[in-house]
């Protein structure tokens, strides 16, 4: 009688793990847990949605690069500051993790400074374009990041940046895309307005310390996600949190990834390790005069600490 109750229960056993295995991948990335990420901002009104896109309807999407004029041997070997933010929207006392929280009048001040010290936004697509060869880049290129995926994105970050004729890069983990981050119309929006989408997993898990299989899900998964519902495909990784290895760095290459980025404070360079560049934290203590001086680079960028 023990021995049939010991088979019956290995059984059970073995059905629990491979359901949970076809509905996550693998059992590691069910029991993983995610890294920190802000909390969603608050659901707008019908009506401050209806402001949002009615503004971003004003403006034609498109980018005008005929003064576009660094290119060859001189676009192979600019260095380019990647900026990074989180939520653009104003946290409620007590919010989690403020610090990845600007309000929407820092972002256009911040915004409006880069464009005053003569910078143009750029995505990743057109600096790695730039840095082999078949792309041109403005004098003073920057990349502007968000990361994870929220409403904010494109009802407050967008419609800045469609005032100065900017693109955004939107670093989404795909399980914030829906109604508690950002939903299905608004990530469409953004890539309607010329945002490039590239991929920040699927869960926002710390890669460093998933198995292998759970690894290549992750880094595959995402990519295959984004093209299926948002009609994009992507070749640039975002580390959730920035965490990386060698491991992590040759599962991404595997996964058809040719550039990722990371939290590491800096500029960066066309002679980087492509899988380990550099970015610039923003923050709600980032001044705009500080900001455009981290991104000439005549000032350190602030050191990252806590959830990123």
């Amino acid at each position: 009688m023990i021995v049939v109750l010991s088979v019956v229960l290995a059984g059970l056993l073995a059905v629990i793990v491979r359901r949970e295995t076809r509905s996550t991948g693998t059992a590691t990335v069910a029991a993983a847990r995610p890294l920190p990420a802000p909390e969603p901002t608050a659901r707008p009104s019908t009506a401050q949605v209806r402001r949002a896109t009615a503004e971003l309807d004003r403006r034609s999407p498109g980018r005008d690069t005929s003064a576009w004029s660094v290119r060859g041997a001189r676009a192979r070997a600019t260095s380019v500051p990647i900026l990074m933010w989180h939520v653009v929207a104003t946290p409620k006392p007590g919010t989690p993790y403020p610090d990845l929280w600007v309000t929407p009048e820092q972002f256009a001040a911040q915004v409006d400074a880069l464009r005053g010290a003569g910078f143009t936004a750029v995505t990743t697509e057109d600096l790695w374009k730039a840095w082999h060869g078949t792309g041109t880049l403005p004098r003073h290129p920057v990349v502007l990041s968000f990361d994870d995926g929220d409403l904010s994105h494109v009802t407050n970050a967008a419609p800045v940046l469609a005032r100065a004729g900017w693109p955004g890069v939107l670093n989404l983990a795909v399980n914030h895309l829906g109604p508690k981050g950002l939903p299905m119309w608004g990530a469409r929006r953004l890539v309607r307005e010329g945002w490039e989408i590239d991929s920040h997993t699927v869960d926002h898990l710390d890669l460093t310390t998933l198995d292998d299989a759970a690894l290549a899900e992750q880094l595959t998964r995402s990519r295959m996600l984004i093209e299926r519902r948002l009609g994009v495909s992507t070749r640039f990784l975002c580390y959730p949190a920035g965490r990386n290895d060698d491991r992590v760095r040759a599962a991404a290459r595997q996964a058809g990834y040719v550039a990722a980025t990371t939290v590491v404070p800096g500029i960066a360079a066309p002679t980087d390790d492509p899988f380990q560049l550099p970015r610039i934290r923003v923050g709600p203590t980032t001044t705009p005069e500080s900001l455009v001086d981290q991104a000439r680079g005549t000032a350190a960028p602030p050191t990252v600490v806590g959830p990123a």
